[in-house]
């Protein structure tokens, strides 16, 4: 079954509260993303105090949009975030990584921005749970879906199909099918949820018959 995760990117405390209160009700696990203002050219909250101070059923998911997340690793490591995903392009210490994530006992991935070719994860492919595949330029909401990411998906689906894939970036209900369609597994959808008008519980059933 094809799952649907929301995501979270905001540099207000307050409005992440807000986003984490209206998705609660409606799903099991959240995606959240953080900004450094220097691998992407956006800044997001820092989240750990946000985590500390939150009480959430939720199985988070942080994904890393930041340059050599080594720096800031052990402090995720030490909060309840069950997975944490990092860029390939970010690091040039994946092999620390993974090992020190899966020590922790947390799942582990790696994203791939949409000029990245799929070959750069190849070698850590048996060690992560799976990989994260951007249709846009990380960084904001409602950035232009990148159609041409779509074969790179598929390629890899086909090369690695016991490999999850999740894919991040302009997910809407057009796009919902194509990527399912290319081998996903798992859809992170941001700006469908936040930058519209209907309820989350409709919006989400929308989209659950789209990929059904």
């Amino acid at each position: 079954m094809i799952q649907i995760v929301p995501s979270i990117l905001t540099n207000s405390s307050e409005e992440f509260e807000k986003m984490m209160h209206l998705i609660e009700p409606h799903f099991s696990s959240v995606h959240l993303d953080i900004a450094d203002g220097v691998f992407v050219p956006n800044t997001t909250i820092k989240g750990i105090d946000e985590l500390e101070k939150t009480r959430t059923p939720l199985k988070m998911a942080v994904h890393l949009m930041v340059w050599e997340p080594e720096n800031t690793l052990e402090t995720w490591l030490n909060t309840g975030v069950e997975t944490l995903i990092f860029h390939i392009e970010s690091t040039g210490k994946m092999d620390e990584l993974i090992i020190k994530t899966r020590e922790k006992g947390k799942r582990v991935g790696i994203a791939i921005n949409p000029d990245t070719s799929s070959e750069a994860v190849g070698p850590f492919v048996n060690k992560i749970d799976f990989v994260h595949f951007m249709t846009v330029n990380p960084g904001f909401y409602g950035s232009e879906f990148k159609e041409e990411v779509l074969g790179k998906i598929k390629d890899f689906s086909q090369q690695y199909p016991d490999i999850e894939i999740w894919v991040d970036g302009g997910i809407d209900l057009t796009t919902a099918k194509k990527v399912v369609e290319s081998g996903a597994d798992v859809l992170i959808v941001g700006s469908y949820f936040f930058k519209q008008s209907q309820d989350f519980g409709e919006a989400l059933e929308n989209m659950k018959k789209v990929v059904s």
